[in-house]
């Protein structure tokens, strides 16, 4: 490059700086997220500094930089995924494994909460799983959602109403030097369960749980309370 430009480049750097300081570091806030999946900060509703994310068990599943864009550490994972390899999808060991850029298990949680089981659904009686595939594209974000099994349309769309609401960042998978599309699965199960009395509510709720590395768990259970039929 030419000398010129090393010369300006200080020149640049401080002018930007003071602008940013005496126009925007006023409004800058900060926020100190610390809960059982995540300890980081946020900067004016954005992720700044280093992060740590959590599994359900405590384990320290990622640790990111976003001031650097870079991961300083990651679990070690050596499953095999499901990638696509030219026109085919193989079950592969990638040399990066795809991942969500924060934490799966409250990614499941939120999904867990913010479920609700469909009025169509109670009031037919109807129970099953929704499947829904989807690919983690190399750029990082999601497409071709798929609904693989569905028990009723109203479930496909209370799934597909909370999924989409979620955030969309993901380490994309490596493999053989490139980045390459990988597939994952959410499997949503509705279920309808009877209890005798009110005590026996809390131990019919489900716990999410997850089946294996491409799939995440959640369960939605509408529990019914059996009348004795004495007034």
């Amino acid at each position: 490059m030419p000398a010129a430009f090393f010369m300006h480049l200080p020149i640049c750097f401080v002018l930007t700086t003071g602008l940013l300081i005496s126009g925007h570091a006023a409004l800058a806030q900060a926020e100190r997220v610390v809960n059982k999946f995540e300890h980081g900060t946020r900067t004016n509703s954005q992720p700044t500094g280093s992060w740590e994310y959590f599994e359900e068990a405590g384990q320290l599943a990622l640790r990111m930089n976003y001031d650097s864009s870079r991961i300083s550490y990651r679990r070690p994972d050596t499953a095999r995924y499901e990638l696509r390899i030219g026109d085919t999808w193989q079950l592969v060991h990638p040399t990066r494994p795809p991942g969500l850029l924060g934490s799966r298990a409250g990614r499941r949680e939120a999904l867990q909460k913010a479920l609700r089981y469909p009025i169509d659904a109670l009031q037919q009686q109807k129970q099953g799983d929704v499947l829904l595939s989807y690919v983690v594209q190399p750029n990082g974000h999601t497409t071709d959602y798929t609904v693989v099994s569905s028990p009723l349309p109203a479930c496909t769309q209370e799934v597909w109403r909370v999924f989409n609401q979620l955030p969309d960042h993901w380490i994309p998978a490596i493999y053989q030097g490139q980045a390459r599309a990988a597939r994952f699965y959410l499997l949503v199960h509705f279920s309808m369960k009877l209890a005798r009395s009110a005590a026996d509510l809390a131990p019919a709720l489900p716990n999410h749980a997850s089946s294996g590395p491409f799939t995440d768990v959640v369960e939605v259970t509408a529990v019914g309370v059996e009348r004795s039929g004495r007034r």
